[in-house]
């Protein structure tokens, strides 16, 4: 039955349908209401008079116009009004009160005195109502069968009961509100306070909220079409009715319990819990599951239906659950409430802050729910600053239940700062919640309102003030730990939400981060105060979670930036003051800073205060005043203790160091001053004087150092005496600070002197949080991060890469530090390219926004360029053309270039392109060349220089281009280098666009205009133009390096170069040995250029011929091999003066036939070799240049002499004489020249290189001992080989730009073209492997370059089966020379990217060939090792590396050939021994190649646990099969030695068998001391190798491996092993290493298969200890002899 149902009846015999006896009521109703005496019959007579002279005196029914029936909004604001009256308070004074005079009663209550105390009228209002509510309850207990005005029946599952009605509940609600305390105390007795409540309660109690619960849940079950039944809705209806009313009931209890208004006993324990079960109950049964109601259901669409009456009713509801907060939170202030009732409210609030609800939509729905959040907020923070110790379970329970929310809930709100920004809700909470750990203001300021503070005041008030912030801090903490803990692995295994966890961590960080500097959040600095203090923890955790330390990085970045963002915002707040002032407070010294401090700290308390008293508090006063008190309070403490330390050392001096603490300071200080102290002094002083000159008795010199002691302590006592007054300044002024903040926490707003803006508020507090500790901490931070660069997972160091990058950008002087130089050195050499990257990116952000650090970082970039990941390599050549623009060093400008062109030959195709890329647009940008000149200049310019037609400025800027270029080319001085120049020029002018094709054109036209600009003034000037001069002091380029250019450039751009050529022509008349290279150059030029001049005149021709004519005579080799072509060029194409081409042929020519008939004969020939040499090569070159047979017919009384042995060509002559002149009869010189025209010859005829006596030459260079030969004959196939591919990149070119016919001759492939591209294949496939021989053959420099060239050639060219190739690359990638091993790795890549399936099959022949190429390096097999020691290895990895660690990188992606291999090395150590004496000593392992490799394994980079555990599988295989056999074979030659000791005669086979075993134990040995290496420093155990089954497909394959490095050694020490490095050379030293071998075997081997068997592991080396039984291997000689006797004994 509802509330409101009237009672029919009292009657016990009444039948009228809803009417109960006295039987039927309620033991507990019936137990409070008993029956009155006839003194409370009195009484009530009593309060019915006094209701009815209020009523004449005001002529209304106050009763019964209180209660009116209102719409639901209006109820709301009803709720909230009363309640909030209820907190305040009324004057005693106020109101009418009746005047008439009441007998006393006898029923303990008395009669009031209305003269001599008359109450309020709303306490007569109030002692009425209670009178009539009393008496109706009094007429039910007398079942007198009157119908009650106040009481409903209500119908329960366990029996009806009588209760206060709706309306009696309101009147009690608004009569209670304005009554205070001390009024209900006085006039209104306990026992009718305490009746009232009990009514109350019995509202509460018959509540039946979960009927309402279970309502809801109903309707949210039923479908929006089907609608909600009448029924349903009328009893839903009723129900909330019911539950508002109860609502309204536990609001009154707890109001008056709260605020006083019931005395002790009237409003027990229980009472309380029941209404705040009733509250919870509501709220988190009812209330937040209809706000939670999904989209579609039938009530879902009756709370949406702004029209329906049920939403009103529902409104009605909610705005009743939000009235009720306020009472409970003042309940909250008092620490009365029982554990399980903060419990309920703790659920309930949280529940309601995080609740959300779309069904409201925008109007007054959607304002209730936003005011419950806020009141359970309220709420909350109000709990948790009381209830100390549920603090930890309340943060924990929010942020379980923060994470239990779906992802939308979990972020349904954003807090908008004043500043603009938002931060998400949660944090907003958690940082409330953490501010109201601190005490109140009141309690923290008490104590120092006083004029002074004693030392033991300041002490307390210290303590007090540490208290209230440690225990801020102490939350603080709990909720960093918690959000930590549940972010971190356990036992390897994700934690329950960890993600979620993380995730919440993160934001609350950032929020926190972006809240700090705000006036109303000081808890954000203390958030990151104590998460950085975690972070550091991390960070130097070793086993701490990785993804909780990348956490930790990214958060160290986060705060490291704001704290140099902080301080650079100080610094502007400041405005050109003493940004650091407020920090010298603690040090106190100086008043101004004291000052800057109290005006700083009140303008920022005075801001928060108003928006406290505006009731926009977020806490945040308590935590500034304990942190600046606490500071305050410290440095008056120093204070005194400086005055202490300054007495006792001014007594000690002989001044008065008194200082009572309780006289005034400033009074001291003055009488000080005026001489009080110092007169005393004085006289003693001078008495002390008077009397060491009395007892001297010196004369005046005496008198003057009297007087100087007297000078210097009057000096020091007014030192003293400023110090004193400045110290009682000091201390005065912090205690007024001190108390203005107790003066401004106790301000009203109307007190407020002016306002403070919110911008000033800011820069105060941005300056106050400076002082704390957080903003020191910026040099910690940045050291951990530099630590981390260090660590031992990629992850983590390129999360630290990227860390610093980010502190840098906002401090980028961190750069200049030297361990951050450092370890940023060491990660750009990192052995992860991620990590290298990273590293590539932080140094070049910071490189182009800082030109500055370019000196600092430019070596550690530029090498970059070679490294290993494309993406690191691109990223270099970005960031060097950044340098490149922003730089004016020309040598770094030069270098860039440099590197820039070598990467235009990289084996990436995406970095060649980037390199092209780079070049074009540093180097042939046009735009800015043609801006600067208009058409009309161009066409002058065609005529002309195109280079005076540009503007100065950009003259400047094509000069200073010019000169990095020339400074590139004549770096470039290598063939590789010019060719890689010569292939820019051509790529950029031909290979692009028909747009940049031209503009690159103009560009090589300005610059070749500029050149030779620049030798013009040179020569006008008549300066000196030797190699070494300066061209212009411009440019700065020497002479040589600017023709050296122009020789580039005229290969390019003929044409430009031609225009000017004949300026030339006065370098040709250079003599001097000296200018070699200016005339090999200018030689070029012509060369080049020939054809290109421009109408050329009769007598520069004519001069230009007798240059080079008279150039023959004398000019070394390298001048006749571009001049000879010079001249062929200009006789055939431009003069047409055959007959001196012909005369010098002929003449050579007839001289080597003569001196070849000479030879044969057997006479000595009439030439010396240098003119031989001469005749060779001016008749080769010559042949090699001019076509002889296309002019021999028309031209035959030039070849007098030579008709009749031209037997077919002049081709065939020539090579005739240079095939006889090549014989090895002839000095060395001879062989030289006639081989390197025999090359040139060839190149001009292949065919003639196939002939079988060209064949017969090849053959006996290659099996002679001369390394010259060899060389020459090296250069001349790669002379061949280069030819033939530019031959054949000519056709394909020009069939691509013309499409010919084919004819029948081609298709059947009789053309010379087609006999001349074989002829390259077929040389290589006969001398490959005598060219691979030769490029081994020696140590000789040259020759294994050379050689090198030619394999890398046929390789490229494909003229060969790249598997003859695979064992040279092997061992070439093993070079010293960084260029020849960085060629051959990229050639062993290729050929393993295109022929994967066979290319590893000559792997195991390529160790053996790397260890001999190793040996031939070293000087012998005994000086070989199997790791690179050089600097740069063990900077990369911080280890030696393996020189096998390429080839192996190649085969570890697939597992099967990766462990073949491995097994193949470990097998190199193993021996066959049971062959047979007699059989020759090859078939034991060389001891050299079995240590060089297993130092390679041991220096491999190995990843997985798979690797090490297959070594070690075939280690054992071979000890238990070989070393078991060896071990026997020793036992048996001991018992041989013991029967036949008295034998005497040469060594038989079984000993010289015995010598070999004894070579072998030692490899065995070494595969061993290798094994214990490798479970040593991967720190694996014996138990996990004997586990381990190669056919087993386990997960040991995919379980990362970690180096661990002992004692900082990263190779095998063979100390214990020592003939692995020396050779046994007597009897001794066999027996030695025999009873070596034994010990291993039988001593520690054995011992560890039997541990291995009783344990099931071998662990005692195993972590790290560095201990194994290696060390145990080192055997003196008596252990020797006792073990050799032992087996004698045995035997």
């Amino acid at each position: 039955m509802p509330f409101d149902t009237p009672i029919a009846g009292l009657d016990p015999t009444a039948t009228v349908p809803g009417a109960v006896n006295a039987g039927q009521l309620s033991p507990l109703l019936l137990k409070r209401n008993t029956c009155c005496d006839s003194e409370d019959d009195k009484h009530v007579a009593k309060r019915q008079r006094l209701t009815l002279v209020h009523r004449e005196s005001t002529g209304s029914d106050i009763v019964g116009s209180v209660h009116s029936e209102a719409v639901p909004e209006q109820i709301i604001s009803l709720s909230s009004l009363a309640l909030s009256a209820g907190t305040a308070s009324h004057d005693d004074q106020g109101g009418d009160t009746a005047t008439c005079a009441l007998p006393s009663s006898a029923g303990g209550a008395g009669l009031r005195d209305a003269a001599a105390d008359q109450p309020p009228a709303h306490i007569g209002l109030l002692d009425a109502y209670l009178a009539k509510l009393f008496q109706d309850e009094d007429r039910i207990s007398d079942c007198n069968g009157i119908k009650p005005e106040y009481f409903n029946l209500v119908s329960r599952m366990h029996g009806d009961a009588i209760v206060l009605n709706k309306r009696a509940v309101r009147q009690l609600r608004l009569l209670f509100g304005p009554c205070s305390s001390e009024q209900l105390a006085k006039h209104v007795p306990s026992d009718e306070i305490g009746r009232v409540v009990c009514m109350l309660v019995a509202v509460v109690e018959v509540a039946d909220v979960m009927e309402l619960a279970d309502m809801v849940k109903s309707g949210a079950l039923v479908a929006g079409e089907t609608g909600l039944s009448a029924v349903f809705s009328e009893s839903l209806d009723q129900a909330l009715s019911n539950a508002c009313l109860a609502l309204d009931a536990s609001s009154i209890i707890a109001d008056l319990a709260a605020t006083g208004k019931a005395p002790n006993g009237a409003c027990p324990g229980d009472s309380l819990h029941a209404a705040v079960t009733l509250f919870k109950d509501c709220l988190l049964g009812c209330a937040i599951p209809l706000l939670d109601l999904g989209m579609g259901c039938a009530l879902a669409d009756a709370l949406a239906n702004t029209d329906g009456i049920l939403r009103g009713r529902l409104l009605a509801f909610l705005g009743t659950v939000l009235a009720a907060h306020a009472p409970l939170t003042a309940l909250a202030t008092g620490p009365t409430l029982a554990e399980q009732d903060v419990i309920s409210l703790v659920f309930a609030s949280i529940s309601a802050t995080f609740c959300t609800s779309d069904l409201l939509g925008s109007d007054t729905g959607a304002n209730i729910l936003e005011s419950i959040r806020r009141a359970a907020q309220v709420l909350l923070r109000r709990v948790f600053e009381v209830y100390t110790d549920q603090r930890p379970w309340i943060l924990e329970e929010i942020l379980a239940s923060l994470i239990k929310l779906p992802t939308p809930k979990r972020s349904q709100s954003a807090y908008r700062i004043a500043s603009g920004k938002s931060v998400q809700f949660i944090s907003v909470l958690l940082l409330k919640l953490l501010q109201g750990t601190a005490q109140s203001p009141e309690d923290l300021t008490a104590g120092f309102e006083g004029r002074r503070l004693p030392a033991k005041e300041c002490r307390m008030l210290l303590q007090k003030h540490k208290k209230a912030v440690d225990a801020a801090s102490s939350s603080t903490d709990f909720v960093i730990r918690y959000l930590i803990g549940r972010c971190v692995k356990r036992d390897s295994k994700a934690s329950a939400n960890e993600t979620e966890y993380r995730g919440l961590l993160e934001t609350f960080i950032d929020d926190c981060i972006v809240l700090l500097g705000h006036p109303q959040w000081p808890a954000a600095e203390l958030v990151i105060r104590v998460y950085s203090l975690h972070v550091l923890e991390l960070l130097d955790e070793e086993k701490a979670d990785i993804g909780m330390k990348t956490l930790a990085l990214e958060s160290a970045g986060l705060i490291a930036t704001h704290i140099a963002t902080a301080q650079l915002d100080l610094e502007a707040v400041s405005k050109g003051g003493d940004a650091s002032a407020l920090e010298t407070v603690l040090a106190s010294s100086s008043l101004e800073s004291i000052s800057q401090f109290h005006a700083t700290t009140t303008l920022l308390l005075e801001y928060l205060q108003s928006k406290a008293v505006g009731g926009e508090s977020t806490g945040a006063i308590p935590l500034y005043i304990g942190n600046w008190a606490s500071m305050l309070a410290a440095a008056l403490l120093k204070i005194r203790q400086d005055r202490a330390g300054r007495a006792s050392k001014t007594t000690i001096n002989g001044v008065d160091g008194s200082d009572a603490e309780d006289v005034d300071c400033d009074a001291e200080a003055q009488s000080n001053i005026d001489g009080g102290n110092g007169s005393d002094m004085t006289d003693s002083e001078g008495d002390d004087v008077s009397m060491g000159g009395d007892e001297s008795g010196q004369s005046s010199g005496s008198d003057y150092e009297a007087q100087a002691r007297e000078s210097s302590r009057a000096k020091l006592r007014t030192s003293t005496l400023a110090a004193r007054k400045l110290a009682a300044d000091k201390r005065l002024a912090i205690e007024e600070c001190l108390k203005d903040y107790v003066g401004i926490v106790k301000r009203s707003t109307k007190a407020m002197l002016h306002s403070v803006s919110y911008s000033s508020a800011v820069d105060a507090a941005k300056r106050a949080i400076s002082l704390l500790p957080l903003y020191k901490t910026f040099d910690v931070l940045l050291a951990r991060v530099t630590m981390a660069l260090g660590a031992g997972q990629v992850t983590l160091r390129s999360k630290a890469l990227r860390t610093l990058n980010q502190i840098a950008s906002h401090r980028p002087s961190v750069l200049y530090q030297a361990s951050v130089k450092f370890a940023i050195n060491h990660r750009l050499q990192d052995s992860s390219p991620q990590v290298r990257e990273a590293a590539i990116d932080l140094v070049g952000k910071h490189v182009a926004q800082n030109p500055e650090l370019t000196s600092q970082y430019y070596d550690f970039i530029s090498v970059r360029i070679l490294d290993k990941g494309p993406s690191v390599r691109r990223r270099v050549i970005r960031i060097l053309k950044d340098i490149y623009l922003l730089s004016s060093d020309h040598a770094q400008l030069v270098d860039i270039g440099v590197r820039l062109l070598q990467r235009t030959n990289d084996d990436e195709r995406s970095v060649r392109e980037l390199a092209v890329k780079t070049l074009q647009e540093l180097w042939f940008a046009h735009e800015e060349l043609v801006y600067a000149c208009d058409e009309e200049e161009v066409s002058m310019g065609k005529s002309g220089s195109m280079f005076t037609a540009l503007s100065p400025e950009v003259q400047r800027q094509t000069l200073k281009r010019v000169q990095v270029m020339a400074g590139v080319t004549e770096v470039a001085q290598a063939r590789e280098l010019g060719d890689l120049m010569a292939g820019l020029f051509e790529h950029v002018t031909t290979a692009t666009t028909k747009a940049e094709a031209e503009g690159a054109m103009f560009v090589v036209q300005c610059m070749v205009d500029a050149l030779f600009e620049q030798l013009l003034r040179s020569e006008e000037s008549e300066a000196d133009l030797s190699p070494s001069s300066s061209v212009a002091s411009v440019t700065g380029i020497s002479t040589a390096t600017c023709l050296r250019f122009l020789s580039t450039l005229s290969g390019i751009a003929p044409d430009a170069v031609g225009a000017h050529s004949e300026v030339l022509g006065t370098y040709l008349k250079m003599t001097e040995a000296s200018e070699e290279d200016t005339l090999h150059h200018v030689l070029t030029i012509f060369g080049n250029t020939l054809l290109s001049i421009p109408h050329p005149s009769a007598q520069f021709l004519g001069s230009l011929e007798g240059d080079l004519i008279s150039l023959l005579s004398s000019s070394p080799q390298s001048i006749l091999a571009v001049a000879i072509p010079c001249l062929c060029t200009l006789v055939d194409k431009i003069t047409w003066n055959y007959g001196k081409l012909f005369r010098l042929f002929r003449s050579c020519a007839l001289q080597l036939c003569h001196e070849q008939r000479l030879l044969a004969g057997g006479l000595r020939g009439t030439q010396s070799p240098k003119n031989l040499m001469r005749f060779i090569i001016l008749a080769g070159l010559t042949c090699c240049h001019f076509s002889f047979d296309e002019h021999l017919a028309r031209h035959k009384d030039h070849f007098k002499g030579l008709d009749a042995m031209i037997e077919t060509t002049v081709p065939a002559l020539m090579n005739d004489l240079l095939l006889f002149f090549a014989s090895p009869q002839l000095p060395l010189p001879v062989q030289l020249a006639a081989i390197q025209m025999l090359g040139r010859l060839y190149i001009r005829q292949p065919p003639l290189a196939l002939e079988p006596r060209a064949r017969a030459v090849m053959d006996r260079v290659f099996a002679s001992d001369s390394n010259g030969l060899k060389l020459q004959a090296l250069r001349n196939f790669d002379d061949f080989l280069r030819a033939d591919a530019k031959r054949y990149i000519a056709r394909a070119k020009e069939s691509k730009e013309q499409a010919r016919e084919v004819d029948a001759k081609a298709l059947v492939g009789d053309t010379g073209e087609m006999s001349e591209a074989g002829v390259g294949a077929s040389l290589m496939q006969t001398y490959l492997d005598r060219v691979i021989d030769a490029t081994f053959v020696s140590s000789a420099a040259a020759l294994r370059a050379t050689g090198f060239g030619v394999i890398s050639l046929v390789l490229e060219q494909g003229l060969a089966h790249p598997l003859k190739c695979v064992p040279a690359l092997i061992a070439l990638s093993t070079s010293s020379d960084p260029h020849i091993r960085s060629k051959a790795l990229r050639l062993h890549q290729d050929l393993n990217f295109k022929y994967a399936s066979f290319i590893h099959s000559r792997d195991i022949e390529g160790v053996r060939k790397a260890y001999e190429y190793q040996a031939q390096l070293r000087g012998g097999p005994e000086r070989v090792m199997g790791y690179d020691c050089s600097s740069e290895a063990k900077e990369a990895t911080g280890r030696p590396v393996a020189f096998l660690q390429p080839l192996y990188s190649l085969l570890r992606s697939k597992r099967a050939r990766r462990n073949d291999f491995l097994s193949l090395l470990v097998k190199i150590g193993d021996a066959d021994i049971g062959t047979g004496a007699g059989h020759a000593a090859s078939w034991w392992p060389d001891v050299s190649f079995v240590r060089f490799v297993a130092e390679n394994i041991a220096g491999l980079d190995f990843k997985y646990l798979d690797e090490i555990l297959h070594v070690s599988y075939q280690v054992n295989s071979v000890i238990a099969s070989t070393g078991s056999s060896l071990l026997h074979l020793f036992e048996d030659d001991c018992r041989a030695k013991v029967g036949s000791q008295a034998a005497v005669g040469t060594p038989s086979d079984a000993e010289c068998k015995s010598r070999r075993a004894t070579e072998a134990s030692i490899s065995v040995g070494i595969l061993f001391v290798l094994r214990e290496f490798l479970k040593v420093h991967y720190n694996i155990s014996e138990s996990r190798c004997a586990g381990y089954n190669p056919s087993d497909p386990s997960n040991a394959r995919d379980k990362p491996v970690v180096w661990h490095g002992q004692s900082g050694q990263g190779h095998i020490d063979w100390s214990a092993w020592p003939y692995a490095v020396k050779r046994m050379e007597s009897t001794a030293d066999y027996s030695d290493q025999r009873a070596r071998f034994r010990h291993m075997m039988t001593g520690s081997l054995v011992a560890a298969e039997e541990r291995a068997g009783e344990n099931g592991s071998f662990d005692s080396h195993a972590n790290g200890s560095g201990g194994s039984f290696i060390d145990d291997l080192a055997l003196d000689a008596n252990e020797l002899e006792l073990l050799t006797e032992q087996l004698i004994g045995d035997g």
